[in-house]
């Protein structure tokens, strides 16, 4: 019976030394990696991306159901190209770009 005891010890002695060496193993990659230059930052806070956007392609005739919360978000056609504004800051607007980049144009209602 003390032979159990022993070995029932010994396992959770090992189990905690195996979670910390784990945590102490991803700890020093991340560190080694950053300090490495291997991870990157993006410097540019203007440049990142604050929100992703889909069309949907709706034939002429069709109808598409949407959600009828809305998005908190307006946009507006400025000097031809299609801005996203945050309907709570109004500091917060950003240009609406393509996959490579280009921005959308729109044409002003007249």
């Amino acid at each position: 019976m003390s032979e159990n005891n022993v070995t029932a010890n010994n396992d959770n002695v090992s189990k905690n030394i195996l979670i910390i060496s784990v945590l102490g193993a991803v700890f020093l990659t991340i560190a080694a990696l950053e300090l490495t230059g291997k991870i990157k930052h993006n410097e540019a806070k203007d440049e990142f991306p604050v929100s992703s956007y889909q069309a949907i392609l709706i034939k002429k005739g069709e109808e598409h159901k949407i959600s009828r919360k809305p998005s908190n978000q307006t946009a507006q056609c400025i000097n031809e190209y299609l801005f996203i504004t945050a309907d709570d800051d109004s500091n917060m607007q950003g240009l609406i770009v393509d996959y490579k980049n280009r921005g959308v144009r729109c044409q002003v209602a007249h």
